[in-house]
């Protein structure tokens, strides 16, 4: 597995990444962390205001995968409700826990999984992905990150594919963040407070290999066509552009609602 906290040498460099994650995965943080307020998801019942927006932002995050769909609101209150006991057993433990985790950590987690994997999705189990994006929010971001294509292709960690190989990429991290912020005299928390991203160690990691913004490059000077009908790619991108901004009018739709991958 890269050891991907190493490579990045200063806190410069991670506040950097954290800085560079996507906005509207940031704006699906904070709407959950409202809506989610008051509810530690330690005890039964969970209200089903929480169980529909756990539903809305696990569909923008395309937890089952695209063409897969996410049980009702009422049957993921009960799955949620569930997962209140070992959630409860897990206490307050987060991602550094892993360093060495116990057996009530590790026997919750296990719990844990078999109970997203069998609850989360129609017509077929969850996998790693749906899974890991459950416990990231379940936890309030204590535990992560979520194991999408993303953050397997940052950590090189695409032997996640169960519970075990989860626990064990998860102790790897840990490892590694230890490391890290003994070397840079910091915390992740810290450093996402910085990038006023505020979030626990968990989720903090999340921002820093998941999805980023990508940097607004130069518009090429390149023409097409020819005689009369030249464009430049600039007047193309504008027309498009153009075009976009019709049809996002016509369908009512929001630019941060549409679904996203996270």
């Amino acid at each position: 597995m890269t050891e991907m906290l190493r490579t990045l040498t200063t806190s410069d460099e991670v506040l950097e990444r954290i800085k560079r994650f996507k906005g509207h995965y940031v704006k699906d943080w904070s709407r959950w962390l409202r809506a989610s307020q008051g509810c530690d998801f330690q005890a039964a019942p969970i209200p089903i205001k929480v169980a529909e927006e756990f539903k809305r932002i696990m569909v923008r995050w395309q937890a089952c995968g695209r063409y897969q769909s996410l049980r009702c609101a009422t049957e993921l209150q009960r799955t949620l409700d569930s997962a209140s006991a070992p959630l409860g057993l897990m206490g307050s433990a987060n991602l550094r826990c892993f360093q060495a985790p116990g057996e009530v950590l590790t026997g919750a987690i296990y719990n844990l999984w078999r109970i997203f994997e069998d609850g989360l999705c129609l017509k077929r189990n969850a996998t790693e992905v749906g899974v890991s994006k459950a416990i990231l929010l379940l936890t309030k971001g204590r535990i992560g990150p979520a194991f999408d294509s993303t953050v397997k292709t940052a950590l090189n960690a695409w032997y996640v594919m169960d519970c075990g190989t989860y626990l064990r990429a998860l102790g790897e991290i840990a490892r590694d963040l230890a490391e890290f912020e003994a070397h840079e005299s910091t915390t992740l928390e810290d450093l996402a407070e910085k990038a006023r991203r505020p979030a626990a160690v968990g989720r903090a990691a999340d921002m820093v290999w998941g999805p980023r913004e990508r940097k607004k490059r130069e518009i090429s000077t390149r023409q097409y066509g020819t005689g009369d009908n030249v464009w430049s790619a600039a007047r193309l991108q504008e027309r498009s552009l153009g075009r976009s901004s019709v049809c996002a009018n016509v369908s009512g739709l929001d630019g941060d609602e549409s679904p996203g991958t996270r």
